[in-house]
């Protein structure tokens, strides 16, 4: 298990977001609320405050662990104020597409998080596709169904957020 330090913050995974509608995996009451609290924002401190106890750090080891939280910069890759810059509608991508796996996790994260921050729980079924694309170019093409269900839930407003928050891809 990676060490945790009070500034980690955790997001949910597919996993997660399947637990969280169908419960297929079971996790406990205590488990399933840690889980509803981790949002990509939180840190273990704030989680602390929220869900007091001297097991939150198991609890969210236990989480991650059984793939339903990742942090989504892992300490010696890219760190979040070094990713691709953000792209807005009249802005081209200027930052080349990442190839390695470690890369191709870290541009899953980053997208699931702009959609998830553009449209909420209303992206929870896209989040499960992202998480499971293989490839950039798996990704590239689930791009035109993402964007279609932010338009859908936000207009061409909702779509200018998610390509601000989403950063050349």
């Amino acid at each position: 298990m990676m060490e945790m330090s009070a500034r980690d913050v955790f997001q949910k995974t597919g996993k997660a977001a399947d637990e969280l509608r169908t419960r297929r995996h079971g996790l406990g009451p205590r488990l399933r609320q840690l889980l509803i609290l981790v949002d990509g924002r939180r840190d273990v401190a704030e989680l602390s405050r929220m869900l007091p106890g001297p097991e939150l750090g198991e609890q969210l080891a236990q989480l991650e662990r059984g793939g339903f939280v990742s942090r989504p910069f892992d300490a010696g890759t890219v760190q979040a104020s070094a990713v691709a810059p953000a792209v807005s509608a009249a802005t081209p991508a200027p930052t080349p597409a990442p190839t390695g796996a470690q890369d191709l996790r870290t541009l899953r994260a980053r997208v699931t998080r702009a959609l998830l921050d553009t449209i909420g729980p209303n992206g929870d079924d896209l989040a499960i596709r992202i998480e499971r694309v293989h490839t950039v170019d798996e990704l590239r093409a689930l791009l035109p169904a993402v964007l279609s269900v932010v338009e859908a839930c936000r207009g061409r407003a909702g779509i200018d957020d998610f390509r601000q928050r989403c950063g050349a891809i």
